[in-house]
């Protein structure tokens, strides 16, 4: 034990050690600071060489992200345009310690935060806020986006401030608020690589001046696709999406604002586009290995990906001397359907196909390149996942510029989520869907169909007290109770026990979430912070069977996979500093943080009964830094910087022992951003810009094993900006992946005992280069 220990404290890093650094970090900021960085600039100082202070909401209010102690990478309308941010994957990619993955689907997408995970079929691990309002389906994150007026990405659990599954932290979007100056925008844009077209707008202003205002935003993009699939000799991963919005501002009275928004959204695309890497087969004879993206994709079933959103919210301000009460309430619905090739060859397991290749040939001929290849005894599989949700929230926040400050409030929401999946025979004519349990065509042989309603509620409270002018503490506390019911729909045909179609299964999952934080404002300039947080992602429901079929027909019979899931629980320490130095001219924000997550949600499939089921690992220890900046070298020329850190070590785990010691799945190792911005005067009115972003992501693994061959090597990836614009009108050259880094964004590991690997990997996108036009008025 002794020598495990001091393996661990010469290779990971301890959270004495971590919170030390960052206490030596911040002393060196202070200490070192020339005498005019310590006070506020001089009245004589360059405003054009300052970087603007940015406002944000993290704790619900508005604060300076220097002031605010909780670490906060916000990205304002002015870095949104200069960067081409269009989508959640443009601004994660330049936050440290988080990582976002497209998998399966564009609904299925993957947000990890700071080694806490995003597990396939569960609930993500942050709050998605937009424009105030909780948006509780993960699979509405995913999708353009315009118009935006800021986006605030907060780490660390904030269950206390923001709800539901902030667990690892929120994501906060603001849109662009209507209001006295009309205004407007169109847009296109073309990728060559792709064939891509992007069309798009805005227009808003006064309906009644100085009392109702409007704005409606829309955009539509149509891609035809990367990738060649050489069966079906047509693009693998063809998309199309068309989003609307439109947003009312009413000025009651001097006090009273009411605020409608409304959206509506649609996405045809592509599904499962994975390629599969089975060891022992030809090019895989020695193991899978997640570097190799030479496989073609092959696949003889069409694909496709269908999501339908309508979005409503209303929020309602009251303003008085005593503070501001505000309520929201929001209804969504999201229908998604999926359906395309099936994930394994029956031959590997000894059956034969009638009319196919005889099962040997699985592992002698490269030309199946099975699964996911052009034989019809790979099957089919179809999802659905429709859900619809009503929220209310009240909450009372008091004026900020008083010594105590405080918010209360209560929350509630109640949610229906429909659940199907299916494996179906493939006889040559697709996916067939009068139903989700198929047809002639296409003849299901196995499925699991549930009903879930959850409703859940919470009370919530928020204080902060300044000590002294320099010194806050400030504590929140909230309690969310989830109601959990799911009803088993899948039929009595397919379903391995007896008499459970109609069986309604229910749960309870309540925790308190208390958060407490010291701010010390050492200077005018600089801020320390030390806060403790604790957070929760409610528990949940397997398919009925889950754990009969992974012991009677995959033959795991020590498995600790139940057909329920307790609650994920983490609780946090974090240290701090941030700072505005050299006059203004450089921002340096450094934290470390330790976070002990227990009962770890991780996914699990289990090939033999096509079991999709969320495991548990016991504990799960992360130790991480991270440290973010921007520097003003000259008028026009800004450079900015990042770089995070993550020892995630897998503590305890009943499910697979020997997995104790391994790096936690989905968590890069590091991840360092280094870019420049640029715009200078040219001629007359016109100005070009420049920018060029470089992001270095370290080695990851996708499995709790570390299964060899299937850690991904360090990834270096280049994007650049280069425009014209003016006051009316801007044109901008770009391009993503500049140097056309070939690899895979994800991979899905199987381990099959005494059989065989399977490592079912997807590409990433490769070099896009594209021209964007934009007009306003």
């Amino acid at each position: 034990m002794e020598q495990r220990r001091q393996v661990i404290m010469r290779n990971g890093i301890s959270s004495a050690r971590l919170l030390t650094g960052t206490a030596i970090c911040a002393s060196m900021i202070v200490s070192n600071m020339p005498a005019q960085a310590q006070s506020a600039p001089p009245a004589g100082a360059n405003s054009a060489t300052m970087i603007e202070e940015i406002v944000v909401i993290a704790r619900q209010r508005n604060e300076t992200a220097r002031e605010t102690p909780v670490a906060v990478a916000a990205f304002t309308s002015e870095t949104i345009e200069k960067a081409g941010i269009s989508g959640p994957a443009d601004f994660l990619a330049l936050t440290p310690n988080v990582s976002f993955l497209q998998t399966t689907n564009v609904g299925e997408s993957q947000v990890h935060i700071r080694g806490v995970i995003q597990p396939r079929d569960a609930e993500p691990p942050f709050a998605y806020v937009l424009d105030g309002v909780l948006v509780p389906n993960p699979n509405a994150f995913n999708q353009e986006m315009v118009d935006i007026e800021q986006i605030e990405v907060i780490k660390g659990p904030l269950g206390s401030i923001y709800g539901r599954n902030a667990i690892g932290g929120a994501i906060l979007v603001s849109t662009k608020k209507p209001g006295d100056t009309p205004e407007g925008q169109v847009q296109a844009g073309y990728e060559f690589r792709g064939n891509e077209y992007k069309v798009g707008g805005y227009v808003g202003g006064p309906l009644v001046e100085n009392k109702l205002f409007a704005r409606v935003t829309a955009v539509h993009k149509d891609r035809k696709g990367f990738y060649d699939n050489i069966t079906l000799k047509e693009k693998e991963d063809p998309f199309t999406e068309s989003l609307v919005r439109g947003r009312l501002v009413y000025k009651a009275t001097e006090d009273i604002e009411i605020d409608l928004s409304a959206g509506y959204g649609e996405i045809d695309g592509y599904a499962f586009n994975f390629n599969n890497q089975t060891a022992g087969t030809p090019g895989f004879v020695t193991g899978v290995d997640i570097r190799d993206t030479s496989i073609p994709y092959a696949g003889n079933v069409r694909s496709f990906n269908n999501q339908e959103r309508v979005d409503l919210s209303g929020k309602v301000d009251w303003n008085s001397e005593a503070g501001t009460l505000t309520f929201t309430a929001a209804y969504h619905d999201l229908k998604e359907n999926m359906g395309g090739e099936g994930a394994v060859d029956l031959a590997l397991f000894g059956v034969p196909f009638p009319g196919g290749p005889a099962p040997s040939a699985f592992f002698t001929n490269p030309a199946l390149i099975e699964g996911y290849g052009p034989t019809l005894r790979d099957g089919t599989q179809y999802q659905e996942r429709n859900q619809d949700d009503t929220s209310f929230e009240l909450r009372f926040t008091s004026p900020g510029e008083n010594r105590l400050r405080y918010i209360a409030g209560a929350y509630y929401i109640k949610f229906n989520r429909e659940v199907v999946l299916n494996r179906g025979n493939d006889l040559g004519q697709g996916v067939i869907v009068p139903d989700p349990l198929g047809g002639a065509a296409n003849p299901v042989v196995a499925v699991t169909w549930t009903d879930n309603t959850n409703e859940a509620w919470a009370v919530f409270g928020q204080v902060a007290y300044d000590i002294t002018p320099e010194l806050e503490i400030s504590t929140a506390m909230r309690y969310d109770k989830e109601d959990r019911e799911t009803k088993n729909l899948t039929p009595a045909a397919f379903s391995p026990l007896p008499n459970v179609t109609g069986l309604v299964r229910s749960d309870k999952f309540s925790a308190a979430q208390p958060r407490v934080s010291l701010r010390w404002k050492a200077t005018e300039d600089v801020s320390l912070y030390a806060t403790y947080g604790e957070g929760f992602r409610s528990g949940g429901f397997n398919p009925l069977g889950s754990r009969f079929n992974i012991i009677n027909t995959d033959g795991v019979r020590n498995t600790t996979v139940q057909d329920a899931f307790g609650k994920e629980t983490s609780s946090s320490y974090e240290a701090g500093v941030k700072s505005r130095l050299l006059d203004g001219r450089l921002t340096l924000n450094v934290a470390a943080f330790s976070t002990k997550v227990e009962n770890a949600q991780y996914f699990q499939f289990f090939p033999f009964s096509l079991s999709r089921v969320i495991s548990i690992v016991d504990r799960n220890q992360i130790r991480g830094f991270e440290f973010d900046g921007q520097a003003r070298v000259a008028e026009g020329l800004d450079l900015f910087f990042g770089y995070g850190y993550l020892d995630s070590e897998i503590k305890k785990n009943a499910e697979l022992p020997q997995t104790v010691g391994n790096r936690f799945p989905f968590t890069a190792k590091y991840d360092a951003i280094l870019g420049a911005q640029y715009t200078v005067p040219v001629f007359a009115d016109y100005d070009m810009s420049a920018r060029v972003e470089y992001n270095r992501t370290g080695p990851m693994f996708y499995d709790t094993l570390n299964t060899p061959g299937t850690e991904r090597p360090a990834i270096d990836l280049v994007n650049v900006r280069l425009g014209v614009e003016n006051e009316t009108w801007s044109a901008t050259l770009y391009a993503r992946n500049l140097f056309d880094k070939r690899y895979n964004v994800d991979g899905v590991v199987l381990v099959v005992p005494n059989t065989t690997v399977f490592n079912f990997t997807t590409k990433a996108p490769p070099r896009t280069v594209g021209v964007e036009l934009k007009a306003r008025f």
